[in-house]
């Protein structure tokens, strides 16, 4: 997304035209705190991924499977360090995650 400098504009117009384009080409990343991950998880496994925020987050959204598996989150308790999913299907995954 380009960014613009809210303080170089001088009227009402050019602020309206400006939002107004820089609202819709808003991305995902732009909106939410967050980071994207891809690995590949066993079937039956828990799969383990870095977390790469300063905080635990507390959902997750998975973009992409190429596979066929149901993911969930794992049993293993998340923290500041490590992230974990489980993939409960019969084949191995590899998947696309973005965390939030």
């Amino acid at each position: 997304m380009a960014k613009f400098n809210i303080e170089k504009i001088k009227d009402i117009v050019n602020l309206t035209r400006n939002l107004a384009v820089n609202l819709r080409n808003l991305t995902f990343d732009d909106n939410f705190r967050g980071f994207k991950a891809t690995l590949t998880i066993s079937s039956g496994s828990e799969g383990r991924i870095r977390n790469q925020l300063n905080f635990v987050p507390t959902e997750y959204i998975v973009t992409s499977i190429d596979g066929d598996a149901v993911i969930s989150k794992g049993t293993s308790e998340w923290d500041s360090n490590y992230l974990y999913l489980y993939n409960n299907g019969a084949s191995s995954v590899t998947i696309t995650v973005r965390f939030f």
